[in-house]
């Protein structure tokens, strides 16, 4: 999950997703159209959410977009910029659920760029922004980019739902990594089909040399053995499931395979899960080691990808494991059926079974022919699906009808 410096790719891309609900091909967009387009994240941060908003927005700019990357909160460190871009925080996180101050900083900033369309990457973006537009009345159209199952996030609290439901009754267009996690918010709100598209997730693939990256991570870690290195990539929260992915490591330790287990990012369980490495006797076997970038470096000198996540919209990080042809195992939750075809495209395990997750885990290690065969085949469905640019021209198509509709 980084940013890159894209290469200009050719400009005769389809436009419209097969798979999206939008449905509008009588135009396509002018190469010399020019916008302003304000990306709103949560923070300017290095995470799947931010960055996708990050790399969308550069590909946008190439197009001839002028782009506002806006945090509501301070930014994250290291803080994530796009050049080129006017990069811009709002102010620290409250502890109320609504700031109405923010809300004013929201309104004063499209007072003064003027921009043409509002993407709010995130539910605190997206409920600061439609009460902003609510309380100080500008036109400019919000649209949503749902990265999850938003159900689960929703939960059972009827209050949460009739306020989210509020929310997206002023959305003007919603555009969803995947089709579940698109149909899923769809009936949870029962929000128009018409004014919904698929839009995936661009990833940019860098090119990395495998055994120089392997070499990088062994001397990085202390590694002087030449056993295969699993990896994870997630930020240490509740969702992302570590404490089954330690129990899984667990597992393949007692059986007496041998490997290495890298897990890279940070977050408020990481203390958790350290005290599960140390009880389980795995400090020899698992690394945690912090935030990295570019992340594709590490996931090129590894054998194998893992995700045992409790909920998923489509998974960037398989797709990154993708790009540098490394194979994933991954629990078949929300959208990750949608990038994972099982035995083709990756491989995938039905509920949270420790137990069949470790003997899979241990059968594509003893298979090199077959990591290399379904990793080669990921690499191409990421190359010819997830492509920046031409998800760049469907977000634009959608973003460019929706100002003439509003002019007309």
């Amino acid at each position: 999950m980084f940013l890159k410096k894209y290469k200009a790719k050719s400009l005769s891309s389809e436009i419209v997703d097969k798979n999206s609900t939008y449905k509008n091909s009588k135009y396509s967009v002018p190469l010399c159209l020019r916008g302003k387009i304000l990306m709103l994240v949560t923070k300017r941060q290095y995470r799947g959410a931010e960055v996708f908003a990050a790399n969308l927005s550069s590909e946008l700019m190439k197009l001839g977009q002028e782009i506002v990357f806006a945090g509501l909160y301070e930014p994250g460190k290291p803080e994530l910029c796009i050049e080129g871009a006017k990069n811009l925080d709002l102010g620290k996180k409250s502890k109320f659920p609504i700031n109405i101050m923010l809300c004013r900083k929201i309104a004063k900033m499209v007072k003064d760029e003027k921009p043409d369309v509002i993407q709010a990457n995130g539910s605190d973006t997206l409920k600061h922004a439609i009460i902003a537009k609510k309380l100080y009345g500008f036109k400019t159209p919000i649209f949503y980019r749902n990265i999850s199952v938003i159900s689960t996030w929703v939960g059972g609290n009827p209050l949460k739902k009739v306020f989210n439901k509020w929310l997206f009754s002023n959305v003007d267009f919603v555009t969803s990594v995947g089709k579940k996690p698109l149909d899923d918010l769809i009936h949870t709100f029962q929000y128009p089909p018409k004014k919904t598209a698929v839009i995936a997730r661009g990833i940019p693939v860098e090119n990395y040399d495998k055994h120089q990256s392997r070499v990088m991570i062994q001397e990085e870690l202390g590694i002087d053995d030449n056993y295969p290195i699993i990896m994870h990539i997630g930020k240490f929260s509740p969702e992302k499931n570590h404490a089954f992915l330690i129990d899984v490591a667990h597992k393949l330790y007692l059986e007496g395979c041998k490997f290495h287990l890298v897990c890279i990012g940070d977050g408020p369980e990481k203390p958790k899960v350290e005290g599960l490495i140390k009880d389980n006797s795995l400090d020899n076997v698992v690394h945690l080691v912090g935030f990295k970038n570019p992340v594709q470096k590490w996931l090129a000198g590894a054998d194998l990808f893992v995700l045992c996540s409790l909920v998923e919209g489509v998974p960037g990080v398989i797709l990154e494991a993708g790009s540098q042809k490394v194979p994933s195992i991954a629990v078949n939750v929300g959208g990750v059926g949608e990038i994972i075809e099982d035995g083709k495209t990756g491989f995938l395990i039905d509920g949270h079974d420790s137990d069949r997750f470790s003997d899979k885990i241990m059968k594509v290690l003893n298979d090199e022919a077959l990591r290399n065969t379904v990793g080669e085949s990921m690499y191409q469905l990421v190359t010819e699906s997830y492509d920046p640019e031409v998800n760049a021209r469907k977000f634009l198509e959608l973003t460019t009808e929706s100002q003439r509709h509003r002019d007309l």
